[in-house]
């Protein structure tokens, strides 16, 4: 049995740097997505690919990767604790051993691992997330998963507890299966449809994995996606470093290298992503504005064709103040007064004085307008109200616990705008850093999606 593989990794189109690490030696390969602030995340996933790099594939079994798991998980917590910017640093792990016959899985988190055999994709992994549960019990369906406000919160991490008990899991292989392994920069933007039509069209293991990552850049690119692939082929290992590009040999391949580098994607496909992006996200991008203090000269014309207006008029004041003072009047000629006298309306050309409109029509305008003003007002204030009163989230009570509370969180001139609606017996200092993280994102959810994750903490607890 002969082992080939290919890695591809970038940071995607929304993220700031690149907090996925990955793992290839001989045998032995891995994918960790990092979390944390401040690029802890990046450090906390380098480790835990680092963990597993003194395992021999050729002698370790599954006793001694639980245990490199395990350890590494302490050093994590460990290191986490010691330095401050690292503190609730954390990540995924998703590490398989590949052995004449048999794979051994070890995993944590929401990374994935698939088997692609005669172009049937399995996943061998279960994500270990808050949506993931809930799909497995039933109360979710894969389609309200994708797009569920909480599918980022992740029930287990390296990192994030002192203990921690990894998903151990033993496969057979065989020659010609191909081997996935992937962060969810890659499930939460490329289907596994599309997972499948892709590995099952490229040649080799580089060529699967660059492809499967243009598609998630494609798709919008909105987190760091990596993606490691192994093919298994007929024939004996060559102890030789091979030749092919995607092939690592004796080598100890630990990535990436693009921390933070702008991505190299074709300016088509950034452009096509940055698209798709914004219409997931709801938002719309302003126009390229000029420096303050920058205005276009003469002639030179914006994105849209045209000059600006406020340049446009103050070159044309000052063009006109440049004529007045270098043509002046003609001697004999006399200057029109700055003001007409009292009582006195503007005509133009001995033409007679317009009329002024009745004190009883402007009142009544200003009446409309008025009424108008009301109108509006009123319409924005009942239309707030009734979105206020349809949005629930999750967040921290006065006691320390966790309650679910109806409307926007904050205050509006002194007024709340959130009410508690139900507190459950979870003392927010116990959670988890991560599940503290996501109470204090305070996202807006139903009020059966509110009461389902005050649910989930309490389980946890």
């Amino acid at each position: 049995m002969r082992l080939r593989a290919g890695v591809a990794s970038d940071r995607g189109f929304v993220r700031p740097a690149n907090e996925d690490s990955f793992l290839l030696r001989r045998g032995l390969y891995a994918v960790c997505d990092g979390m944390g602030g401040a690029r802890a995340g990046e450090v906390a996933s380098e480790m835990a690919c680092l963990g597993l790099v003194a395992l021999d594939p050729a002698s370790a079994g599954e006793k001694e990767l639980r245990t490199a798991v395990v350890n590494t998980n302490r050093a994590i917590v460990s290191r986490s604790l010691a330095e401050e910017h690292l503190l609730g640093m954390g990540t995924t792990l998703t590490a398989v051993m590949i052995k004449e016959g048999s794979l051994i899985l070890a995993h944590v988190g929401d990374s994935r691992a698939y088997l692609f055999r005669d172009g049937q994709l399995v996943q061998l992994t279960d994500d270990h997330s808050w949506v993931g549960e809930m799909v497995r019990r039933g109360e979710l369906t894969v389609e309200q998963a994708a797009v569920h406000p909480h599918r980022s919160v992740i029930t287990r991490a390296l990192g994030t507890e002192r203990d921690v008990d990894p998903d151990m899991k033993e496969t057979d292989i065989a020659e010609g299966d191909r081997i996935l392994l992937c962060s969810d920069g890659l499930t939460g933007m490329v289907t596994d449809e599309q997972i499948a039509a892709l590995l099952a069209g490229s040649e080799t293991p580089q060529a699967a994995a660059d492809a499967l990552v243009e598609a998630a850049l494609a798709a919008g690119g909105e987190d760091n996606v990596t993606v490691v692939v192994v093919d298994v082929m007929a024939g004996e290992e060559s102890p030789a470093v091979e030749t092919e590009g995607d092939t690592v040999g004796d080598r100890i391949v630990v990535g990436p290298t693009d921390r933070g580098a702008l991505t190299s994607s074709p300016l088509h496909l950034g452009r096509r992503a940055g698209a798709a992006v914004r219409e997931r996200l709801g938002r719309r991008t302003a126009p390229v504005a000029r420096p303050v203090g920058l205005r276009p000269g003469r002639g030179e014309a914006t994105a849209g064709g045209a000059l600006p207006l406020e340049g446009f008029v103050l070159q044309r004041e000052t063009e006109e103040a440049h004529r007045t003072e270098a043509a002046p009047a003609p001697a004999g000629t006399a200057l029109k007064p700055e003001a007409p006298p009292a009582g006195v309306s503007p005509a133009a050309d001995g033409a007679g004085a317009a009329p002024a409109p009745s004190q009883g029509r402007r009142r009544r305008r200003w009446l409309i307008t008025l009424g108008v003003v009301v109108i509006v007002v009123a319409a924005v204030l009942g239309g707030f109200a009734a979105y206020n009163s349809s949005v629930y989230y999750v967040g921290r009570y006065d006691d320390g616990q966790v309650a679910l509370y109806r409307g926007l969180p904050g205050s509006f001139l002194g007024i709340e705008l959130s009410s508690v609606v139900e507190v459950v017996e979870v003392d927010y200092d116990l959670l988890a850093s991560y599940m503290q993280g996501r109470v204090d994102a305070h996202d807006l959810v139903s009020k059966e999606e509110g009461r389902a994750f005050l649910k989930a903490l309490d389980e946890q607890q």
